[in-house]
């Protein structure tokens, strides 16, 4: 290539960049906004390395939980003495099998119901002993067990009338969950879940209300118990977010044009634009650069590199006479870059790093 060609590709290239910057200077604000989908790690960590699970239910009865008998419809007291317990148990298990994330595919979780045990004195959850737990997960093949420790259900029923007549069943719950991983012997769960659902239904008739609408405590126990479980898998498996992020797009026409590299997917010419920027003597503009790194770094899922950069950034705008206010959006970054990293960790110990 001669010098004459050579010097034209060159001028060709700047009269790009100017022009493309002169576009963005002119319709872009001071940040603009990147949104991707991130994997949110599991609130309840199980290890990679296990690969089969049982689901155990203790079957344990109180002499206290004879409450659970007692409901009302309005301000009448109503007594069912029929046994739950095992609409309960099963249910539970099958909305926690049916919602397992394909992260956390089994092929198959054995359901183990232990013999029924009353209980006396106060409630309490004491653990399996180590030696049951062992002889469950060697009898199943299951490295690790998800206990159901104690599961109640207590309802009522509110009537009322407006133009149509008006049914409420309110379900109030709580279920005690732990997992037991035997081969360190520890728990790798323990929690008591408190919440309450209702279903609404109407009729023009009181009595076709009460007879034929409002659900019956046994399917009403049946659809809680199964939201039971499978809200509680839904702790145990991770789940894609939708998160948005804001970066510098102005006050340089590298950090302008930057944009224009990433609305089309390229991403390492705007890094290697702020990274020219981030030696700049301008600290606040040095500041925007380093920011814009932490964020495309995190993009990349280097979380070690971004933090790094962000301290950078905070570094530069702590140099100036005073803070800008835009300071506010690198402490709220900052935050969020933490809770990234740490959620980075975890999916590292759900998935093997």
């Amino acid at each position: 290539m001669n010098k004459r060609l050579s010097t034209l590709l060159v001028n060709m290239k700047r009269i790009f960049i100017i022009v493309i910057s002169l576009f963005l200077l002119v319709s872009c604000k001071t940040l603009s906004i990147y949104s991707f989908q991130g994997l949110n790690a599991p609130k309840v960590i199980i290890p990679s390395d296990v690969k089969t699970i049982g689901f155990v239910d203790r079957n344990t009865s109180f002499k206290i939980d004879s409450v659970s008998q007692i409901y009302t419809v309005n301000s009448t007291l109503l007594i069912d003495t029929t046994d739950y317990n095992i609409v309960l148990s099963t249910n539970c298990y099958q909305g926690f099998t049916e919602n397992l994330s394909e992260y956390l595919a089994m092929d198959s979780i054995p359901f183990i119901q232990l013999d029924k045990k009353e209980m006396k004195g106060n409630r309490n959850y004491k653990p399996m002993k180590w030696d049951l737990v062992d002889s469950i997960c060697a009898s199943t093949g299951s490295d690790v067990l998800i206990c159901l420790e104690d599961i109640q259900l207590y309802n009522n029923y509110t009537v009322f009338e407006d133009v149509l007549y008006y049914g409420i069943a309110d379900v109030n719950f709580y279920a005690v969950w732990r997992i037991y991983d035997p081969l360190k012997q520890t728990y790798l769960d323990e929690q008591i879940v408190i919440d309450s659902l209702f279903s609404e239904v109407t009729s023009p008739s009181y009595n076709r209300l009460i007879e034929d609408k409002l659900p019956k405590r046994k399917d009403l126990f049946k659809d809680v118990s199964y939201q039971i479980g499978n809200q509680y898998a839904d702790m145990l498996a991770p789940k894609w977010i939708d998160i948005t992020r804001k970066y510098f797009a102005s006050g340089d026409d590298r950090l302008a044009i930057s944009k224009y590299y990433i609305d089309r997917g390229d991403w390492e010419s705007p890094i290697i634009l702020w990274t020219e920027i981030s030696n700049e003597d301008d600290f606040k503009l040095a500041g925007r650069a380093c920011y814009n790194l932490a964020f495309a770094n995190e993009i990349k899922g280097d979380f070690l590199t971004a933090n790094q950069w962000i301290l950078k950034s905070i570094y530069n705008y702590k140099k100036l006479k005073s803070l800008p206010s835009e300071f506010k959006i690198v402490k709220k970054y900052t935050l969020e870059l933490n809770e990234r990293t740490k959620n980075k960790e975890k999916l590292d110990r759900f998935f093997g790093e």
